[in-house]
């Protein structure tokens, strides 16, 4: 019944005389999935009801129909409010079904009709991604990595950035599945910091981010001598560091005797403390180890052979050798 009495108003409206083509305010409505648009006119309310009020969709399909009842598509129901003094349209919870034209038409007391058309563009709203970070150690030219950006429902435009920088593929930066993967391999030091992926649809913009460190290292050891120069019977220190991620441990190795720690401290030089000091760095967790070597030597020893040189050449010159 209400099918048949729906379909004879939109025939009778049909054929009155149509004015007030622009009587809808918008040409053009845009509304994202799940949200409301309201459909406002710029009718005058009139000192009684409208004869008749309909509002239809893509040219067949009835959203309302309202004359002493309203008869309401079976799409609408809970879904429209409409003013019957203006004509405006409230319809929510939109859904991509929604695109399209929708016609209103009104036939008011003792006035010719009146007639509006305009489109409604429903806009994707992309959901916030997800993005698991790498749980295990990741070591600087060992381990490779995949990132994934996933996200419910509609497939957006995906962007990767790190610490704030696009990044485009490279010789260990790779994009797979329309930029849902982002492949490293080998990691790097430099790695270590923030990714971000960017979702976008035409209506909003979401983001994850996931941040790791990678581990690398030890560097060749630095080793610095204090003083720069050393004298026999004097103390020395020498002190080796390295750069690594995490920490690195120290060993020293001298004439087959080993010390641990970073630094290497002599009381006083003797003549057997002089020579090729070893130290090396480790990493535990990268199990890698890198060595250094200092010759220690007795920066007093080219003075005293001066020294002993002038006294012999003084001898010579008084005849006393």
């Amino acid at each position: 019944m209400d099918y048949i009495l729906s379909s004879a108003i939109l025939v009778l409206l049909c054929l009155g005389v149509c004015s007030g083509a622009g009587v809808i305010n918008v040409d053009l409505l845009r509304g994202a999935e799940g949200q409301t648009v309201t459909f406002t006119t710029s009718v005058t309310p009139a000192s009684q009801p409208f004869v008749a009020l309909t509002w239809s969709f893509n040219g067949t399909i009835n959203v309302i129909t309202s004359t002493n009842v309203d008869v309401i598509g079976p799409e609408y129901e809970n879904r429209i409010n409409l003013d019957k003094s203006t004509g405006s349209l409230v319809l929510k919870n939109l859904t991509q079904r929604d695109n399209g034209e929708y016609e209103l038409i009104i036939i008011p007391h003792g006035a010719e009709q009146i007639q509006g058309t305009t489109k409604l563009e429903v806009m994707t709203k992309v959901s916030r991604p997800t993005m698991a970070c790498p749980t295990e150690n990741l070591i600087e030219g060992k381990t490779s990595v995949n990132l994934y950006c996933d996200v419910d429902g509609f497939m957006p435009a995906r962007a990767w950035m790190k610490d704030g920088k696009p990044l485009v593929s490279d010789d260990r930066f790779s994009f797979y599945d329309g930029n849902r993967v982002l492949s490293i391999s080998p990691v790097d030091r430099s790695d270590t910091g923030e990714f971000l992926c960017n979702v976008s649809s035409d209506f909003n913009f979401e983001t994850a981010k996931c941040s790791f460190e990678v581990l690398y290292g030890p560097d060749t050891p630095v080793i610095v001598q204090t003083p720069t120069g050393a004298d026999l019977e004097e103390g020395v220190t020498l002190s080796c560091s390295a750069d690594s991620l995490p920490k690195a441990t120290f060993f020293w190795r001298f004439q087959n005797r080993v010390t641990h720690g970073p630094v290497y401290y002599i009381n006083d030089v003797e003549d057997e403390n002089l020579g090729v000091y070893t130290c090396t760095a480790r990493n535990a967790v990268t199990g890698l180890e890198a060595s250094a070597d200092h010759n220690l030597t007795d920066s007093s020893a080219p003075i005293r052979t001066s020294v002993s040189m002038m006294v012999c050449t003084v001898l010579i010159l008084v005849g006393l050798v």
